[in-house]
């Protein structure tokens, strides 16, 4: 998760210098989009992406970070990623991230 000009981003990108086939993220804790009725956990792209190359980034709006945590959304999030090179080797990352870290920003700070 990033904040950026006070807009909450998932983003799912490829730090490495190989291909990730196979991706598989799992977030815990049910985050409900900018419409108020989608779950982002449940977005396809976090279920199974077959090809991601070197660099590739996806950002995913999650809303604004006011609407965020006025309506209570979880704070703490741990997402659980799979993947496989072209050698198919299996591997896995866990992410934690706190957004509490942000609930207290002044909003001009959001804006940068």
């Amino acid at each position: 998760m990033v904040l950026e000009r006070g807009f909450f981003f998932m983003v799912l990108k490829n730090i490495g210098d190989e291909p990730a086939a196979n991706v598989v993220t799992k977030i815990g804790g049910k985050i409900i989009g900018p419409d108020g009725k989608k779950t982002i956990n449940d977005l396809n792209i976090f279920r199974s992406l077959e090809f991601i190359p070197p660099g590739r980034e996806f950002r995913i709006l999650v809303g604004s970070a006011q609407t965020y945590f006025a309506n209570k959304q979880p704070t703490k999030l741990t997402a659980v990623m799979t993947y496989s090179d072209g050698n198919k080797n299996t591997y896995g990352e866990t992410i934690s991230h706190d957004l509490s870290i942000y609930a207290d920003l002044p909003r001009e700070l959001e804006r940068d």
